[in-house]
């Protein structure tokens, strides 16, 4: 049963989690980058390019495990997702950018995640093809985001945009959801490792985040692309790693990193909206 859970009810739940971001998206989210494309760039390079260095430099210099150093570097090379641009929606982010950079990541994702598997995993194209991998995540990633965006294209009435909040507000479930099926069927791994797989999973999403912080900065940018950088670069899909580890990779243990990260992750961006509300209620007082 519980493997059932995992093969089959992993790809549904990140495919409608991947759904509900198309149903956030438009076309013009992707023309939108020529409005700002330096801003773009220069946030997905540090998404896809820092990330993941920050995650190798992790696993060498904490010499960490080969279950905890494969997931971590799944994790790195995962997308952005829903809860990205809901985190920097309630922080008083950029929401525009925050949307535009995840709907272009979702379209990159499904290519450079294979392709770049094998830095860490040298043997992954014995265990699934770079083809069929990509072929997958283009079925659970990429087509449930057009199909989400088609639908929200054509269907206005008042009982869909209904629909679309309702949806948007499942997505966080199916994220638990996929936590708590691969927690179940990895229980005593996840009790071995939980104190050098959190530690891991904590100082990638800070320093994610602080490399966000970093690039804004550089950029001249203020506050609000700070915060919207420092999300989109430090939070990371965990739902993809997870279907990346136990369905694609057939290696179950090796979710363990990703699901760490999908609850601890909550701890910098609670404490990121908590420290925004605050500063906005004391600027709004004066």
């Amino acid at each position: 049963m519980s493997q059932t859970m995992l093969t089959v009810g992993l790809p549904i739940a990140l495919a409608w989690m991947m759904f509900c971001v198309g149903l956030t998206l438009t076309v013009a989210d992707f023309k939108r980058v020529s409005e700002f494309p330096g801003k773009v760039a220069a946030g997905l390079s540090a998404q896809l390019i820092g990330l993941p260095i920050i995650a190798y430099c992790l696993i060498q210099l904490f010499n960490l495990p080969e279950v905890v150093a494969v997931g971590l570097w799944i994790l790195a090379l995962a997308p952005g997702g829903a809860s990205s641009n809901a985190i920097c929606h309630l922080c008083g982010g950029d929401s525009a950018l925050s949307i535009t950079m995840t709907a272009i990541s979702s379209l990159i994702i499904p290519f450079s995640l294979p392709l770049m598997l094998p830095f860490v995993l040298s043997d992954v194209s014995a265990i699934i093809p770079v083809k069929t991998a990509i072929m997958q995540l283009i079925a659970v990633t990429l087509v449930p985001v057009l199909l989400g965006m088609t639908f929200k294209r054509f269907c206005t009435s008042a009982g869909f945009e209904r629909f679309a909040q309702f949806a948007g507000r499942t997505a966080l479930w199916a994220l638990f959801f996929t936590v708590a099926i691969t927690l179940a069927a990895n229980t005593k791994v996840f009790n071995q490792l939980f104190s050098v797989a959190s530690i891991a999973v904590l100082l990638l999403c800070v320093l994610g985040m602080a490399l966000g912080v970093a690039v804004a900065k550089g950029l001249g940018g203020d506050a609000t692309l700070s915060k919207t950088l420092s999300i989109e670069v430090g939070i990371q899909n965990a739902g993809t790693a997870i279907f990346v580890a136990v369905v694609q990779l057939n290696q179950p243990q090796l979710a363990l990193t990703p699901l760490l990260y999908g609850i601890l992750m909550n701890i910098p961006a609670i404490i990121l909206i908590v420290m925004s509300r605050r500063k906005a209620v004391s600027h709004a007082e004066y």
